[in-house]
């Protein structure tokens, strides 16, 4: 008796719902289509950064972290992409001794904040000297993806430069450090 009483109010609750959502006769169907287009690859990068960390006289190590990297990729597919760092100016400042690259490294460090469709493959890159091999770009994160879509991808790196010995006390030193994607 109890599983007759159960089966009437089920068969009935579904005969409510198939009642409410039944498509009036009068209806009439338009079709919508519209076409997306693509995106575009970019970094976001601070303005300006100042590095306070370490030692600051010469002979010591400077270092500090730059702040929020951000690679958005808004193609909307499945290529993946490469960031890279480099610089061209090393480090340098008015009547002191001149910063080179290659004791300047910037460590990518681990990601702050991913945003990806499927199962990415997101690989940061080896701690180095961004330009200090012939001028070459530093790799500083890779994605790959099987599954098309938007991604985004920050970091937040850490750069370190070795003071010359030669350096004059008291000097501001500047340079500049380029992110790119492609």
């Amino acid at each position: 008796m109890f599983s007759r009483r159960i089966g009437a109010r089920v068969a009935g609750v579904a005969a409510a719902i198939a009642i409410c959502t039944a498509v009036p006769a009068s209806a009439v169907d338009s079709t919508v289509s519209f076409a997306t287009t693509g995106g575009t690859l970019s970094v976001a990068v601070p303005a300006s950064a100042t590095l306070t960390g370490g030692s600051t006289v010469p002979g010591g190590t400077v270092s500090g972290a730059l702040g929020t990297v951000t690679v958005t990729d808004a193609r909307g597919n499945a290529a993946g992409w490469t960031a890279s760092v480099y610089s061209t100016t090393g480090f340098t400042a008015s009547g002191s001794t001149a910063i080179t690259n290659s004791s300047v490294t910037y460590t990518p460090g681990a990601t702050t904040s991913t945003t990806t469709p499927g199962s990415p493959t997101i690989t940061a890159g080896t701690a180095g000297s961004p330009g200090a091999n012939a001028g070459a770009a530093l790799t500083a994160y890779t994605y790959a993806n099987a599954t098309a879509g938007g991604n985004t991808v920050s970091w937040n790196p850490t750069i370190a430069v070795v003071i010359p010995l030669t350096a004059i006390g008291g000097a501001t030193y500047s340079g500049t450090v380029s992110h790119q994607v492609a």
